[in-house]
């Protein structure tokens, strides 16, 4: 495998634990009006997001690790700046009262 398919593929799997953490956020959930998550896997999605990153080092795979490294907190700072799905509608019920 290329550094580039390795790295995508790592980045990738990091994101599905982020994407995790994002939706079962109590207070994300709470601000869009969603009810409350059943329960919030945060081991796996902490699994999912630093597995990929042991990983390459393990294989030597530096310059993939690297590239991880700036694109996972960056692609979890692109997440946590998205606004909230209804969050809109809540703030146009506010308005009206």
């Amino acid at each position: 495998m290329t550094t580039v398919t390795v790295t995508l593929a790592a980045i990738l799997l990091s994101l599905a634990g982020i994407i995790v953490l994002t939706a079962t956020d109590p207070k994300r959930r709470r601000v869009s009006g969603l009810p409350e998550a059943r329960r919030r896997p945060a081991a796996l999605a902490s699994v999912l997001i630093f597995a990929p990153g042991i990983a390459l080092l393990i294989a030597g795979q530096s310059a993939a690790f690297v590239m991880w490294l700036a694109a996972v907190p960056l692609a979890g700072w692109l997440l946590a700046a998205l606004p909230p799905r209804h969050g809109d509608s809540r703030r146009q019920q506010a308005k009206q009262l």
